[in-house]
């Protein structure tokens, strides 16, 4: 199979897209994070003054300063779980899109990027597993395999949580094994992207092997 040379750059472009995206995303929630913990209403100090609201049919007293904490605290935290589903899924994505373009370079497939599913509504849809890279001499390729078997640890503990969540009725050493899981899946988006960190270093690896080839 010819190949060119502006093809690996491509493929190498794409990926990094993905990282690029995915690392926007887990700034964009980790500042959320932090907005939403200089909101705490035990530390502020709440002001006494009230306002009368007045409306059709009744007239009732309001405490402005308690009710705009609590309406921001309600946003903050919608946008944390908004940020939090967003960068675990561009994570996710970033993950397995290095993982595919190492397998296809390997494959002695020339693509000049990344492919991903979506839904209808454009996210990006991952399988439930992530399949194991043959990196032979590579020098991080333990290191790779590492953080793979971690990430899918956070996924089967995911699982887990989820299989237990949806019984009808959970005894309390299941609960507690729930939480359990639900602590390690909670590392998920991180897992994934320092996964897909050490696959596109790998990829560089692969590509040269194949053109060596």
């Amino acid at each position: 199979m010819t190949r060119s040379t502006s093809w690996s750059n491509s493929l190498e472009d794409s990926v990094f897209a993905l990282r690029a995206a995915a690392g926007e995303s887990q700034r964009a929630y980790q500042a959320a994070v932090l907005a939403k913990a200089h909101l705490d209403l035990d530390r502020v100090r709440l002001l006494d003054g009230r306002v009368s609201l007045r409306a059709p049919g009744y007239t009732t007293q309001h405490e402005p300063h308690l009710a705009a904490l609590s309406r921001v605290g309600d946003i903050q935290l919608k946008t944390q779980f908004q940020l939090a589903s967003l960068y675990e899924e561009l994570a996710q994505a970033y993950a397995h899109g290095a993982n595919w373009a190492i397998r296809q370079v390997q494959q002695g497939q020339c693509p000049a990027r990344v492919e991903v599913k979506v839904d209808g509504e454009g996210h990006y849809l991952v399988d439930d597993w992530m399949p194991a890279l043959n990196l032979d001499r590579y020098a991080e390729a333990a290191a790779v395999e590492s953080a793979r078997k971690a990430y899918e640890w956070c996924l089967t503990a995911g699982a887990a949580a989820e299989s237990i969540g949806v019984q009808s009725y959970i005894a309390d050493h299941e609960a507690g094994q729930m939480h359990q899981a639900l602590d390690i899946a909670a590392g998920l988006p991180d897992a994934a992207y320092a996964y897909g960190l050490l696959a596109e270093a790998a990829l560089r690896y692969a590509i040269t092997q194949s053109k060596r080839s």
